[in-house]
């Protein structure tokens, strides 16, 4: 069981330097992972913004945004996306407890699938870049969420 976890932890690791490159590519300054995957904060008790989410940048620019990343070994389908009990709610939930009011980005992928955001408003989405494009909206619990993915044009 415990080999599993580190594999886990290791994919996890690999995913959030992945989105690290992804934001730099996407937004011309370097993101990084947050020490200790996000614990940081919790664990260091600091109140800086920049460590509540997996993802950070040094550029005041994205000072307001927690990036929360998600990457899972099965598949993930459109269906399950709106499913009010589902892991991607879950993720959101999360997301949102931890990003404690400010404006935040999940996102997560499958196994070999592609990255998507998600996100409360496309504000957030639109700061990112203008490469990204929405491919669906959905609403639970009267709120709209906007799902990206990057322009592939």
């Amino acid at each position: 069981m415990r080999d599993f976890m580190v594999l886990s932890k290791d994919k996890g690791n690999r995913f959030e330097r992945q989105v690290a490159k992804v934001l730099t590519n996407l937004t011309g300054v370097e993101w990084q992972r947050v020490p200790m995957s996000g614990a940081f904060a919790t664990v260091k008790g600091t109140k800086d913004n920049r460590f509540k989410g997996d993802i950070f940048t040094e550029n005041k620019k994205f000072s307001n945004i927690v990036i929360e990343c998600k990457s899972t070994k099965e598949r993930i389908t459109i269906d399950e996306i709106p499913n009010p009990s589902g892991r991607i709610m879950n993720w959101i939930n999360q997301t949102k407890e931890e990003s404690q009011g400010m404006d935040w980005i999940l996102i997560f992928k499958g196994n070999n699938g592609r990255i998507f955001f998600l996100t409360e408003g496309l504000k957030n989405i639109s700061l990112i870049s203008d490469k990204l494009k929405i491919i669906l909206t959905i609403y639970l619990n009267n709120t709209s969420y906007d799902i990206c993915c990057i322009r592939s044009d």
